[in-house]
Order: C-alpha cells, then structure tokens, then sequence
C-alpha cells in the first residue's frame, strides 16, 4: 500500500471526535438535500446526514452523489465555522472515495487538503498535507516541476511543526515534446482564490469581472474532440502534458482594456482574423472551461484568438440551483453583453463566432437579448451562434429567439435524444429543454441538427465537440449551409424542417476531408484547383481517390460554387 494510504489510516485512526449517533428522523429527500445545501440549511442537511436509508440508498445505488453531498456537508459546516463537523464529513466523504474510486485516487487531495486547513494544531497539519502531497507526488510523478507550490506549503506547516522539510527529487523528465500550448484569453465573475495552483485559481463564488490568459497544453496525437485527461482507470497516473490536456498557468491580466489590446494583437498576427467566445454549462470549474476552449480552438484549427467568458458555476452536481440563479443575475448578464459587443467591435476580428454548452446558453441568449434590445436596427455583430446542448426552457427559448435573431448571422442548435443531463434538468425544472431532442425544437430562423444518431452509446451532452465535431466545424470554418452538410438528412417536424445525423448520403471521412481541404486552401475553387493538379499529378493507383475526392467536394458545394469567403457557403 502505498505511504498515502498509510498516513491517511492513521489520520483517520485518531482524527477528530466523531459525530454523536442520533435516530433516524423521517427521511429526506435528494431533493430537499440539494436544496439544503444550496441554502446551507444545516438543520436539513444534519437531518440527511443521519437518515441511514438515503445514506444506504446512495452508498448502493449512486455513490457518486454520496460523496458530493458529504463534500457538500463538509463545506457547509466549514463555511458555518463548525470545525469539528467539518472535518468529521471530510472523513467521511474520504472514506467513501477510497471505497468507491480506489485508494489513493486523486480526488482525495482536495479534502485532505481542506481538513488540514481546518487544523489549528501545525503537527496535524503537516499530517494531513503530507497525505494529500504524497497522493499528488505519485499522480505527477517525483520531478513534476508544478509540484513546487504544494511542496513549499507542505515545508511550511512541517517547519512550523519542528519538522524536516521535504526536498525535491530532482528535474523534468527528458523527452522531445509532442504538445502545443493554447493562449485561452478569460473573462470570469469567479472570484479569485488567491491561491497559485493554476486548476485552483478561480472557485465558484461571484466577484467583479476580470480578465487573463490561461496556457492550456494540448498533446499532438489526441483524437479530435476528446479531452483526455489522467486516470486511475487506465493506470496513467501522471498528468504528462504528451498525453493529456493540462492547464499550466492563469495570469491575471491587469485590467479591460489591456485585455482588449493582447487579443486585438493576436487577432492582428493571425491570416485569418478569426475569434470565437465559448461559454460553459452547469457543474464545470474555471479549470475544465479553459480546457474545454482549448479542445475547440485546436479542433476548428482556430486562427486568431480563443475567448473564454467563465461564469461562476460551483462546479458541483448538488449546485444546480445556485447555478440557475447565477446565470439569471442581472448585472452580470450587462457585464457579459457589454464584454461580448466590445469583442465584436474592438478586435479587429473578422469572423466572430460564440459557442454556448448547456446551461452557457442562458447565459449566452440572455445577453443576446440585451445587445438586441439595445441595437436592434443595427447589422450583426457575430457571424455563426451555435446553441449546444441548450438547458433552456423551451418557453423562454421560443420567446427569445425571434428577438436575437439580428444580433447574428446564423443561429444552429445541436440538440440529442439520448442527453441524460438535459432529461435530467427537465425533471427539476418541470419543462422541456430546448437541446432535447425527444421533441425537436423548430423555430424560424433557426437551424437544428439532431445529433442523437451520433451520440452512439454516450450521453449526448458532448456531441457538438466530439462525434458531431465534423459538422460543427462545416459551421465554424464554412458557414456551410446544412442542406449541403452531406452528413445530415433533412427531416420535418411542426413548424418546419431540421437536419438529422444518421441519414446523410456520404460517408463522414469524405465530407471531413472536403471541408477540411477548403479550411486549409481558403476558398473552394483553390481546392478543387488543388485536386486538379494533383489528379495530373497521381500516379494510376492513387488518381482514382482523388477523382472521387474533387467529386465529393463538387456535389457538396455544386460545381459552381467557388465562394471567396467562408460566408460565400451558406
């Protein structure tokens, strides 16, 4: 076993005085739990925390919301100053990842580190971050040079304690690099932690908008649409920026308008003169976010400048109506409109395309609607809006889309039947999401793609940047109308038409290579060209691929189709 784990048995051993056993009191509700600890009722969520059949009931049939609602518990009794009870439900909730998630998993650190700053005794702090360091060290690996700010806390509290410090172990492991770093320019109302881990600089509190950079590594040989990460499961326990996404730094920037000015001067630098904005959804941490508009910016081969507006999610599957009222605050929906106008008019981008996830599109057709109520004569600001996986009721969606419909040129909806999350939300909120498919949202003005035959066996909240990720980038590169996206089929529904994956009458490799092959030539007829030459070119055994090639890109764009511009498309 590893030293962790020994530490942490022992901490366990002679942790805190544990919580006095009380009778079960009538049971309580999941419900009534999540709305404790939204509200931090800790009467109600004292009352959970002792009803042994819903503790029973989640540890058997969904321990995953077991240990978020003992975080949940633990947070909310630190937060009350109940020091004691805190580190009892931290106990607890640990004891449950080594249960369910393996011991040793990585997410034990973030509450071995939360008990420890929860000591007031430097011997036990000390314990407890040299667990949590020591679980971090074997994740990382020994010579991880962002060990070093866990390291230094870790010799403070040992100091403090009148204990040897902990020395390095030595350099960075020698290798040629196989990963790109991406620039995500930040605008957030998350309050800043302060700390200087770059996974944990934002949390999901509300503060004033600011702004920053955060570098994202990126590996070479990733499957587009996916964001692989480390995982016990597959026994990769080091986060190595050749294999897996990693955000390596956020660095404030000071103020509005030196933001505008580095993403104007990337903009400047960049052939194209591209930006996008993506917005997050529901239960996603400042950290998963810029990772997120990392995979999106290297998938779509962005050339300009990746913009992320991070609202404050508390990033936890029991937050969901805190989340809601978040995305529903009025100020910050100004702040947001104002900051998505001023990339509109400030950058000197050509193509400005926003991108929103899941409950991202609250937020995102909310501020819409306060730029079009305030410029509603005037010409659109953004050229492709694509609405992903929309957690939106279907009553505020129909009644805001006609009134945003000028703020930009094209509107598209991925929308999938099989999104259990969206499901989910319409459960809590008692009305249809707008991105579930089950019930095809059909509006003018609007162009909704189905990606349910996409989705295959996962869940469907994801699609627009994985299994759809060729159509999306037919939108984003093209503009590329969706009767000539030869992926999809057309369908009918009341009201109007939608486009469907599953039906489409070419295979998604070809149509993959065609779009891809007018991205990198910039125009169609410099493509087909390209094909031309070489076709004269090829040798037998090749020429016939590539004639089958120049006849997918003629029946997809037709024969005269030679736009200059990607607006040419449509």
């Amino acid at each position: 076993m590893h030293r962790a784990i020994w530490v942490l048995i022992a901490l366990l051993s002679l942790g805190s005085p544990a919580m006095a056993q009380v009778p079960s009191p009538p049971g309580v509700s999941l419900e009534a739990v999540a709305v404790a600890v939204d509200a931090g009722d800790l009467a109600v969520l004292r009352a959970a925390s002792a009803d042994r059949a819903l503790i029973d009931s989640l540890r058997e049939s969904d321990p995953e919301t077991l240990i978020a609602f003992q975080l949940a518990l633990a947070q909310a009794y630190a937060e009350a100053g109940l020091k004691e009870e805190a580190v009892t439900a931290y106990e607890q909730a640990l004891m449950s990842i080594m249960m369910f998630r393996g011991q040793g998993d990585i997410s034990m650190i973030e509450p071995l580190e939360a008990v420890a700053a929860l000591q007031s005794d430097p011997a036990r702090q000390a314990r407890w971050l040299q667990a949590a360091f020591d679980i971090r060290e074997r994740v990382w690996g020994q010579n991880n040079p962002n060990l070093g700010p866990y390291r230094d806390r870790l010799n403070t509290a040992r100091s403090a304690a009148g204990l040897e410090i902990s020395a390095p172990s030595g350099g960075v492991r020698a290798g040629d690099p196989n990963f790109d770093l991406v620039d995500v320019y930040y605008a957030t109302h998350r309050e800043a932690t302060g700390r200087s881990e770059p996974s944990e600089a934002f949390g999901g509190r509300r503060g004033a908008l600011s702004f920053g950079v955060a570098e994202v590594s990126v590996p070479r040989d990733r499957a587009p649409g996916s964001i692989p990460r480390p995982s016990v499961w597959t026994f990769e326990f080091r986060p190595d920026p050749n294999k897996h996404m990693i955000l390596n730094t956020v660095t404030p920037i000071a103020d509005r308008d030196s933001f505008f000015r580095r993403v104007t001067q990337v903009v400047a630098d960049s052939g194209r003169k591209e930006a996008f904005v993506f917005v997050h959804g529901y239960n996603t941490s400042f950290e998963g976010a810029a990772i997120r508009a990392a995979q999106l910016a290297v998938d779509m081969n962005l050339d300009g400048a990746a913009i992320l507006y991070s609202w404050p999610s508390r990033a936890s599957l029991l937050g969901y109506a805190a989340d809601t009222r978040t995305v529903a605050d009025e100020a910050l929906l100004d702040d947001v409109a104002a900051f998505l106008t001023q990339v509109a008019n400030e950058t000197g981008a050509e193509r400005v395309h926003l991108v929103a996830h899941s409950m991202g599109n609250r937020v995102l057709m909310r501020a819409l609607d306060r730029i079009a109520a305030r410029d509603a004569e005037s010409e659109p600001l953004f050229n492709e809006v694509v609405l992903a996986a929309a957690d939106v009721g279907v009553d505020e969606f129909q009644a805001t889309l006609p009134r945003i419909l000028s703020v930009g040129e094209r509107y598209t909806l991925y929308a999938s039947g099989r999104d259990r999350a969206l499901q989910i939300s319409e459960q809590v909120n008692a009305m249809r999401r707008a991105g579930d498919a089950r019930t095809i949202m059909v509006q003018p003005g609007l162009q909704t793609v189905d990606t349910t035959a996409a989705s295959g066996g996962l869940l469907g909240h994801d699609d627009f940047a994985g299994s759809a990720l060729a159509d999306f980038r037919a939108v984003m590169w093209l503009s590329l109308a969706p009767e000539r996206r030869c992926v999809l089929e057309t369908a009918q529904a009341d009201g109007g038409r939608y486009w469907a994956f599953g039906g489409g009458d070419c295979p998604e490799q070809e149509f993959e290579e065609a779009t891809e092959l007018v991205r990198a030539t910039g125009a169609i007829d410099r493509a087909l060209a390209k094909l031309d030459d070489d076709i004269s070119k090829a040798a037998i055994a090749t020429r016939a691929s590539l004639i089958r090639k120049r006849d997918r890109l003629q029946s997809i764009f037709g024969a005269a189709a030679t736009p200059a511009s990607p607006g040419a498309a449509r």
